[in-house]
């Protein structure tokens, strides 16, 4: 059949093209394949959801570009429940590039929820020092962090003049790609404060995560795309997460299309010139 003779010769452009969209159609247009939603990710939407309205959520963004595919999802979907369940969010970054994000999820989600800067949420941007930074932000978030990432005097703004210490913080979640991050959270604050902390990982990073979970010392964790996409359908917020996981999908059916085809095509053309 001629027709499997030319797949045999397809321009691989053309190829190139097809797996470009199979990617980029489902960013924009969510198909919506079904989620399973994981124990872990089922206990971080608890965490928040039974919190007393008011209460504080210090959200530490613990990563950086590299890490945004698997994290920013998570940051977004986080953020629109704690604003949603009118608690507090107080935001933070161990890692540099962190308040950037912090920034960019702030200006995306405010606005669906009418929250207002200094009042509902803040952005206390970067310090460096890791666990030092941890340590004396347990004991006086003011001193550690004198002013918010625009540079506004921390005890000026409204929302942050009854939260000073690490008692005044009802719950902590790091979004981490590596150290520091949640672990060091765990380490230095779950270790000697009575505070629960959750967080939200790449997926690499979910097994190094698991004796933390059976200990206790974690409670819920949000692992990778999946995590983030499980969120999402928690919410009923469709977003990057949902929108990545059905561009994997649809890409891995292309490609074992593609497989299919070719060795098909092969050994029908084979047969043929025997």
């Amino acid at each position: 059949m001629k027709w499997l003779e030319k797949l045999q010769t397809i321009d691989r452009r053309i190829i190139y093209l097809i797996l470009a969209l199979s990617v980029i159609l489902p960013l924009l247009f969510p198909i919506g394949f079904p989620v399973d939603i994981s124990e872990n990710t089922q206990t971080v939407y608890d965490q928040i959801e039974k919190l007393p309205q008011g209460s504080v959520v210090l959200l530490s963004y613990d990563w950086d570009a590299a890490s945004a595919p698997e994290l920013y999802p998570q940051a977004e979907a986080l953020t629109k429940h704690i604003l949603a369940k009118k608690h507090k969010l107080v935001a933070m970054a161990l890692w540099n590039q962190g308040a950037t994000f912090a920034d960019k999820v702030h200006n995306a989600i405010a606005p669906e929820v009418n929250a207002t800067y200094g009042v509902d949420y803040v952005n206390l941007g970067y310090r460096p020092g890791q666990a030092v930074v941890l340590n004396s932000l347990a004991r006086n978030i003011h001193t550690t962090f004198p002013e918010d990432v625009a540079r506004t005097r921390t005890s000026t703004i409204p929302m942050m003049k009854d939260i000073v210490d690490i008692n005044d913080i009802d719950l902590i979640i790091s979004l981490s790609a590596g150290d520091p991050g949640l672990r060091t959270y765990i380490e230095q604050i779950g270790a000697q404060y009575p505070v629960t902390i959750s967080g939200g990982v790449t997926a690499v990073s979910v097994p190094g995560m698991l004796p933390y979970l059976q200990s206790g010392d974690l409670v819920g964790l949000l692992g990778g795309m999946s995590g983030a996409a499980e969120y999402e359908v928690l919410i009923d917020r469709p977003g990057l997460g949902l929108g990545g996981m059905d561009a994997q999908s649809v890409t891995h059916l292309t490609i074992i299309a593609f497989i299919l085809i070719g060795n098909i095509a092969y050994l029908a053309v084979g047969r043929k010139k025997k």
